[in-house]
């Protein structure tokens, strides 16, 4: 029953000084599309993949030195 009262009360605390990170009166405006010029195409779409194909065959790599 204690770790119950306990364990709520922290998610309170929690909860309120998340609530209380967030600013009020920022005017935050409409979001804007992404440009797709060569230098954003090259950061936001080929640079991502090819570190997910340099993570997939240095793990692989990595398995058969292991073996």
């Amino acid at each position: 029953m204690i770790k119950k009262v306990l364990l709520t009360i922290n998610f309170l605390i929690l909860f309120l000084y998340i609530f209380s990170q967030a600013p009020g009166h920022v005017p935050y405006g409409k979001p804007e599309p992404v440009d797709f010029d060569l230098f954003n195409i090259i950061l936001l779409i080929v640079l991502p993949v090819l570190l997910i194909i340099i993570y997939i065959f240095q793990r692989k790599k990595n398995r058969r030195n292991k073996k």
